[in-house]
């Protein structure tokens, strides 16, 4: 592992017993992009881009490119844009399988998540994958399938926001079919929220530098917001659903009209944001349907 490059630095935070290891990646790219609620389009997806490359960077020693190839899990992998970033730091091609994972049912203890379609054209023994971890029930979905027609040695998960529990899961995982997991995680290893979307700076489990703590302290006046919000990755691929999870952010944590949720957008119906149900009912409480016809525009 190159632990520092050009703009970032990789610290191993923790060793499994089976040969994982974690580490924590901080550099600007991230910072932009996990203490930026408001970054959407154009600028999330730069921003994106520019992290995908310093992970690249940090893994320029770490596996053999024609062994090598990438595991996108549809369709916030693609946010990620890793094959590009690989590409433009080190001038290597990174073959490509695809995945399409669908979440049945989410807690702050796990989630049941299906895989309904697999195109694996491009086996190698060596798999980068890059998603956001929460249970880690995606990675381990998408790696079960994998493993059903194909050998793997070592496993690369690539994170802007990872939960430190997802990992331990997922190292079980691998470590049980002689599989070797590698972590990178932007700025934290996160504390998981009990609805099992909430990777914030402020979780109490949460691995990672005291000025983070005090930024995002300071950034949501002490709530527990989550640094990636409840469906990463629509900041691109569907901004208007992730102006309206950003208002029901608001009402659950009382920061309608603050900065750090400047994007929020009322919705007018639940409609397109029932995926996200686990992350607000709860926090609602039972009279959540109602909130948005009740609440003052």
């Amino acid at each position: 592992m190159v632990l520092d490059t050009e703009g970032s630095t990789a610290e191993l935070i923790e060793t499994g017993t089976h040969g994982s290891r974690l580490y924590v990646v901080r550099n600007e790219a991230l910072e932009r992009m996990l203490f930026d609620r408001n970054l959407i389009g154009a600028g999330f997806r730069r921003a994106c881009l520019a992290s995908s490359r310093h992970f690249a960077g940090h893994l320029a020693d770490e596996y053999d490119p024609a062994r090598t190839a990438e595991l996108v899990i549809l369709s916030k992998g693609l946010v990620y844009q890793l094959g590009d970033a690989v590409l433009r730091q080190s001038g290597h091609n990174l073959p490509l399988n695809l995945v399409a994972t669908s979440r049945v049912a989410v807690s702050g203890a796990s989630a049941h998540v299906e895989v309904p379609y697999a195109q694996i054209e491009a086996p190698a023994d060596t798999l980068l994958i890059a998603d956001t971890v929460a249970s880690g029930a995606t990675v381990i979905a998408a790696v079960g399938r994998y493993l059903e027609t194909h050998a793997l040695k070592r496993l690369y998960v690539l994170s802007y926001a990872g939960a430190l529990r997802g990992a331990w899961r997922i190292a079980a995982y691998c470590a049980a079919r002689g599989v070797r997991p590698t972590f990178l995680f932007g700025l934290a290893a996160f504390g998981l929220g009990l609805n099992g979307f909430d990777l914030s700076f402020l979780h109490p489990e949460t691995v990672t530098r005291r000025a983070y703590v005090e930024r995002a302290a300071r950034q949501f006046s002490g709530k527990a917001v989550s640094a990636v919000g409840w469906d990463f990755g629509s900041q691109v691929t569907a901004p208007g659903k992730y102006r309206r999870l950003c208002w029901l952010e608001a009402e659950v944590w009382g920061l309608h009209g603050s900065d750090c949720l400047a994007v929020a957008e009322r919705p007018e119906s639940w409609s397109g944001l029932v995926h996200e149900r686990a992350a607000y009912a709860a926090a609602l409480g039972p009279g959540w349907k109602r909130v948005i016809d009740t609440r003052e525009s």
